[in-house]
């Protein structure tokens, strides 16, 4: 566990990057952002007013999902970051503009496992429309469908054996260790992705987010999930910090997923509807040749109507 000291050094480190980075100071700032927003179209129908949040919410996820790192770290608090990581996994659905990795290691951290049959339907899967390695072993590892272990193993060591990441690296060997079972080197690439993590220099890491491997608990969750006691033994590395209090916080909670974060009921009720609304199934639509493509206009038209139902309750 951290230290008190730690945590507060670490708040004092977001503090000490949130303008270069465009961090919300704190919560309030996140809320009055999309009171402000809403100023634009507040006034026009409510379809519009859905498909122009649905537009606005795409960019939120990232520094939505540190401020609540920051904000567990300040309260002592590990409730925060439970509930935005469910919130942005959320939100991440909403604008479908997140991608695979993104999304995985923000939904698989908030144990949303449930979400994967309507995110990644087991129909869409099989219809091969260009996935990539890290779709293909989750996949496979989630439905257990053998005749797609050779594709995905293949995809996934061919991407292992790859000029790449170490936290790349290290996530696509985690899962291959799934695959076979191996825990011990599951063990040991959850450590490497925590290096991996803290040696990033990829677009948007900074000394901050360096300090939160997501997917090392993800994967641990996902791990949990799929094999229960068999991995009971194995301990999140040391350098996963304030995460490990964080797996803590959701083991004491029967690993239930968390809420959404912000009570928009009173300010920007539709807005509030979006976030609460279950997320419907991703379909999809084919071309005159078979393939098939996302149907994003379904998608939109369902979540539209889901969260017309919630905001005529209010």
């Amino acid at each position: 566990m951290m230290t008190k000291a730690q945590k507060d050094k670490l708040v004092s480190l977001y503090y000490d990057i949130v303008d270069k980075a465009y961090f919300y100071y704190d919560m309030d700032s996140f809320i009055r952002e999309q009171i402000g927003r809403n100023i634009d179209f507040f006034n026009k129908p409510e379809e519009y007013q859905i498909e122009m949040w649905l537009r606005l919410l795409g960019g939120d996820g990232y520094n939505l999902l540190y401020l609540g790192a920051m904000l567990a770290l300040q309260e002592d608090d590990m409730r925060y970051l439970d509930d935005t990581l469910y919130t942005v996994t959320t939100l991440e659905r909403l604008s479908m503009m997140s991608t695979d990795w993104d999304l995985l290691s923000v939904l698989l951290s908030a144990n949303r496992f449930d979400d994967i049959e309507r995110f990644f339907p087991k129909e869409n899967v099989q219809s091969k429309i260009g996935r990539g390695w890290l779709i293909n072993l989750v996949m496979y590892l989630y439905y257990g469908e053998e005749a797609w272990r050779a594709e995905a193993v293949d995809t996934g060591r061919r991407y292992s054996e790859s000029k790449t990441t170490i936290e790349g690296k290290a996530v696509v060997n985690c899962l291959l260790s799934l695959v076979d079972k191996d825990f011990d080197r599951f063990s040991v690439e959850l450590d490497n992705i925590c290096k991996g993590k803290r040696r990033s220099n990829e677009f948007g890491e900074n000394k901050f987010t360096k300090q939160f491997p997501f997917f090392a608990l993800g994967l641990y969750n996902f791990a949990r999930f799929l094999y229960g006691e068999e991995v009971e033994n194995i301990a999140l590395p040391n350098d996963a910090g304030a995460l490990i209090e964080l797996h803590e916080y959701q083991k004491a909670n029967g690993y239930a997923t968390g809420k959404v974060l912000v009570d928009f009921k009173n300010s920007l009720p539709l807005l509030d509807a979006l976030l609460n609304i279950e997320l419907p199934t991703i379909h999809l639509k084919y071309d005159i040749k078979g393939k098939g493509y996302i149907d994003i206009d379904r998608y939109k038209s369902e979540i539209t109507e889901r969260a017309l139902e919630i905001y005529a309750r209010k």
